[in-house]
C-alpha cells in the first residue's frame, strides 16, 4: 500500500518516530542524541503533513549489530504490537534501524505485510516504490560493512591500547580513577585516594583474620560508597539505587589483578617477553600482599557465600573436649530424654566402634557452661594478643607457575610460535628451580585491643572455640562416679590450657590458674 492509498483510506498518513541509540549517556551529542534524532523526525512529519503518534518508541542503550539484540528490540516489538495503527515508521537514519541487511530486508518486509511504510529522513528514502528500497538495500550493505569495520577497528585499539599500557575504555576498577597517561597519549588508571584506602583497609582486615562478611557489614554501616554509587554519580548507568557491600563484591575486589596494576585482556593476563605478567599502573596493594590475600580468601571458601562457612553447626567444645579414658575425641550427638526431647550431649565413640574403652557421655550444655566460667576465670581479664603465621613471599611463585600453565597453553594454539615459547618455558622453568623449595613465614603479633572477656562476648561459638584452640584448651571428661547418675558433676570435668604463643600471655595464665586455684 502507497502512501496515497492510505490517505485515500484514512485521509492523513499515521507516523510514529523510532529512535534508537547504543550508547546512551545523556543528551551531549547534537548529531546521535534522542532529542535529535526525535526533532529530525518531527520536522519531516510536519513538512509532509503527517500526523505523528503521541507514543515515541526508544531503544536506547541498546546496539543494532550481530552482537546486539538485531529485531528483538524492546522498542521494535513495541512496533509490532502497534502495527494497525501505523501507516509509517520513520528513524532520522538507515542504521537507526538497522546494522545488516538481513535484518534491515526483514523488518521492511514486516511493515509491508501489515501496510505501513519505512521512512529514513537522512536519506530521504520512502520504502513504498521499488527504486526507494533498493537504494535502501545498498545502504544498508553499507551500514553493515561500516559496523564491521567499526567492530574490528575497536577491537584492535583495545588490544594496542593494552599492550601498550593504556586503560582501553569504560568504568575504572574499584578504588582506581582513569587519568591522561603521563608519558603520552591515551589514558591509564590511578589509584583514587579515597576509594584506594579503603581497598587498604579491607586487605589488613582479612589478613587480621576478620571476615568478608563482618567488614561489608561494617562498610555498609558507615556509608561507604561502592562502585555503583560512583556509576550512578557519574551517570554511567541506569541504576537509581547503589548496590550495598557485600561478601562477592569486596572479595571480586581484593582479588582484582587491577589491584596490583595487571589487566586481563580476553579472560588472559596481558603478559610481557617472558611471559610473566605486566604492571601497567601504580598497583594499590604490595604484589606480597595480594597473593596473600588471594591465598587467604580461597583458603576459607570466600566467594558469593562468604568466608569460613561450615558444612554443619558445631558446638564449642567440638575437637577440645576428650575422653577421659582412652583420649580420644568426644563427638556431639544427642540422646532421647524421658519426655521424648532431644538432648544434646558429648560422647566417645570408642566403645561403640569396639575400640576397647568404656565410654564417656555427658549432656552437653552443662559442661559448656562450665567451660566457659573457668576458662574466663582463668585468662578473661588478660589483653587478646594473637599470633599468626602468614607467607611473606612475594607472589613469585605464583605468578611463574601462572606463566607456566599459559605458555604451556599457547603452545597448543594454531599458528602458534612453537619455538619461541619452548624457548620462554624452558626459561621458566629454570626460573622457578631457582625459588625457595617453600614460601618463607613470619609470626606476626596482633594486638585485638580487647580482654579475653571481651572478645568471648563478641563472638559467636566457632569464634569462641578459636579462642579455646588457640589458648591449648583441653577438656577432659571423666565417667560418672555412679553410672546412670543424671546429675551434672563438675569434679568429672577437668580444663587445661596449653603453652601460648606469646610467652607474656603464657605467664599471664599461670598466674591467674594459680589464683583461681
Amino acid at each position: 500500500m502507497t502512501n496515497a492509498t492510505l490517505r485515500d483510506a484514512i485521509g492523513r498518513v499515521r507516523a510514529i518516530i523510532y529512535i534508537r541509540l547504543s550508547s546512551h549517556r545523556g543528551d551531549i551529542d547534537p548529531s546521535t542524541s534522542p532529542a535529535r534524532q526525535e526533532e529530525i523526525c518531527r520536522a519531516y512529519c510536519l513538512a509532509k503533513g503527517w500526523d505523528v503518534h503521541p507514543y515515541v518508541v526508544r531503544d536506547l542503550d541498546v546496539s543494532g549489530s550481530d552482537k546486539g539484540l538485531r529485531l528483538d528490540r524492546p522498542g521494535l516489538r513495541e512496533i509490532r504490537e502497534r502495527w494497525p495503527d501505523v501507516d509509517v515508521v520513520i528513524f532520522a537514519k538507515l542504521d537507526r534501524l538497522a546494522r545488516n541487511v538481513v535484518d534491515f530486508r526483514a523488518f521492511a518486509d514486516e511493515a509491508a505485510e501489515n501496510g505501513a511504510a519505512l521512512v529514513s529522513v537522512a536519506e530521504s528514502l520512502d520504502l513504498t516504490t521499488t527504486s526507494g528500497r533498493f537504494v535502501a538495500t545498498i545502504l544498508a550493505a553499507f551500514a553493515e560493512m561500516e559496523a564491521a569495520t567499526i567492530a574490528e577497528r575497536t577491537a584492535a585499539g583495545i588490544e594496542g591500547a593494552r599492550k601498550l599500557g593504556r586503560w582501553a575504555g569504560g568504568a575504572a576498577p574499584y578504588g582506581f580513577q582513569v587519568v591522561p597517561a603521563p608519558d603520552g597519549p591515551g589514558f591509564v588508571l590511578a589509584p583514587e585516594p579515597e576509594a584506594a584506602a579503603i581497598v587498604r583497609e579491607a586487605a589488613d582486615r582479612v589478613l587480621d583474620g576478620e571476615s568478608l562478611y563482618s567488614i561489608s557489614k561494617d562498610f555498609n554501616a558507615r556509608g561507604v560508597p561502592t562502585r555503583s554509587a560512583k556509576l550512578i554519580a557519574e551517570g554511567r548507568t541506569r541504576r537509581e539505587k547503589p548496590a550495598p557491600w557485600a561478601t562477592q563484591t569486596l572479595s571480586q575486589v581484593l582479588t582484582n589483578p587491577a589491584t596490583v596494576g595487571r589487566s586481563v585482556h580476553r579472560g588472559e593476563l596481558i603478559r610481557d617477553e617472558s611471559g610473566m605478567p605486566r604492571q601497567l599502573w601504580a598497583p594499590i596493594l604490595p604484589l606480597d600482599t595480594w597473593h596473600q590475600l588471594c591465598a587467604n580468601l580461597a583458603a576459607n571458601g570466600d566467594g558469593a557465600e562468604g568466608r569460613g562457612r561450615r558444612v554443619r553447626a558445631a558446638r564449642l567444645l567440638s575437637g577440645v573436649a576428650r575422653c577421659g579414658g582412652c583420649g580420644r575425641k568426644l563427638y556431639a550427638s544427642s540422646r532421647k530424654h524421658r519426655s521424648g526431647a532431644n538432648v544434646p550431649t558429648y560422647a566417645c565413640a570408642a566403645r561403640r566402634n569396639g575400640q576397647g574403652c568404656q565410654g564417656v557421655a555427658v549432656s552437653a550444655e552443662p559442661v559448656e557452661e562450665y567451660v566457659e566460667r573457668e576458662f574466663l576465670a582463668m585468662v578473661g581479664r588478660f589483653p587478646l594478643v594473637e599470633l599468626v603465621t602468614v607467607a611473606v613471599d612475594d607472589g613469585r611463585r605464583a605468578d611463574v607457575e601462572a606463566a607456566i600453565s599459559a605458555t604451556a597453553q599457547q603452545m597448543t594454539e594454531r599458528g602458534a610460535d612453537v619455538a619461541a615459547l619452548a624457548a620462554r618455558l624452558s626459561a621458566l622453568h629454570v626460573e622457578r628451580e631457582a625459588l625457595p623449595a617453600t614460601a618463607p613465614t613470619e609470626v606476626r603479633r596482633i594486638e585485638t585491643g580487647q580482654t579475653f572477656a571481651e572478645a568471648w562476648g563478641a563472638r559467636d561459638v566457632d569464634g569462641r572455640r578459636v579462642l579455646l584452640e588457640w589458648a591449648g584448651a583441653v577438656v577432659t571428661v571423666k565417667r560418672a562416679s555412679v553410672p546412670g547418675r543424671k546429675v551434672f558433676e563438675e569434679g568429672r570435668i577437668a580444663l587445661a590450657l596449653g603453652e601460648f604463643a606469646d610467652p607474656e600471655a603464657a605467664r599471664l595464665a599461670e598466674i591467674a590458674a594459680e589464683e583461681s586455684s
